[in-house]
């Protein structure tokens, strides 16, 4: 049996009448980078805000409890600049519902599920109504000592449920994270697996993931979505023909995203965008026309809708 017991720190935040929601909001934010790496929070909703962690560490794998009212969580560009270090992450919904975008990936994680993803790229959370989350945090460089696995054999951005194999992996770490705010040295003892658990995980994600038929014709949509997304003519008509499948399949593979081809092709486009936004003094029109948007107005339509502010907003404000 373990003989040390982790070093547990609890946070919990709420406005009131001495503290306003945009200060609890700031020392949250503050809370949310010191526990996982720098991020940019805001809320979705000017109304009380309320948000606890409960964070431990075990022999190389952090484990939080984290929890709070309405909000939208983002690593940024910039702050992926910056890091030395690079993390694989995997977070497992107890309560509400969120949804993760990556890249052109997007996965809406209801509870009991879990989705991986890794630090080393832009990404960020929409989360509504108030929830509830177990988050597993384990460096990169040391997954890769452990087991020899790399990020590029990982299955990140994808839903993977409760009632599966990986859903087994999901409710010990769920179970873990609980123990952990009401006995710690117990949650040592528990944790003592904590790392091949997580490898078990990736390695059935993996082999979920190669074993479907579909994924294999997402990825070829995909890629070919990558190589011509700047074009102005790609349609969904375009993209099925380009791929030799009818319209229908496509939709089909398409099935678990959000919106299906047209928007992770939206998507793609505004993630293009951004990047010429950030790295390039091109005007807004030109940026438009660079992205495959056939219209100006069409361009700014996508972006808010993706972004949440106009394209001008974004390249003046730490979002960029």
């Amino acid at each position: 049996m373990t003989s040390w017991v982790p070093d547990i720190r609890e946070v919990e935040i709420r406005s009131g009448a001495e503290v306003s929601s945009g200060e609890a909001f700031q020392r949250w934010e503050a809370h949310m980078s010191e526990t996982y790496f720098p991020l940019a929070v805001s809320p979705t909703a000017s109304h009380h805000f309320h948000g606890w962690i409960s964070h431990g560490s075990y022999g190389g794998v952090e484990l939080s409890a984290v929890g709070s009212t309405p909000q939208r969580v983002r690593r940024t560009a910039r702050a992926v600049a910056d890091a030395e270090e690079e993390y694989l992450l995997a977070g497992i919904f107890v309560r509400g519902q969120g949804r993760l975008h990556q890249g052109d990936r997007v996965a809406e994680l209801r509870p009991g599920m879990m989705v991986l993803y890794g630090s080393g790229e832009r990404y960020h959370w929409e989360i509504e109504g108030r929830w509830e989350k177990a988050v597993v945090q384990v460096p990169l460089s040391r997954l890769r000592e452990h087991s020899g696995i790399t990020l590029d054999e990982v299955p990140t951005v994808v839903a993977l449920p409760g009632n599966s194999a990986t859903g087994v992996v999901a409710r010990y770490f769920q179970g873990l994270a609980g123990i952990q705010r009401t006995d710690p040295d117990q949650a040592a003892v528990l944790a003592a697996p904590a790392m091949d658990m997580l490898v078990s995980a990736v390695t059935l994600a993996a082999r979920s993931e190669r074993s479907t038929p579909d994924a294999f014709a997402r990825e070829r949509v995909l890629d070919y979505m990558r190589a011509h997304r700047t074009d102005p003519g790609l349609t969904v008509d375009r993209i099925a023909q380009g791929c030799l499948m009818s319209r229908r399949t496509l939709y089909r593979v398409f099935d678990e995203i959000e919106g299906g081809p047209a928007a992770v092709l939206r998507r793609m486009r505004v993630d293009y965008a951004c990047e010429l936004l950030t790295k390039s003094a091109l005007p807004i029109a030109a940026v438009a026309r660079a992205s495959g948007f056939l219209t100006e107005r069409h361009f700014y339509r996508a972006f808010r809708l993706e972004k949440g502010v106009t394209p001008a907003a974004f390249r003046v404000s730490d979002l960029a």
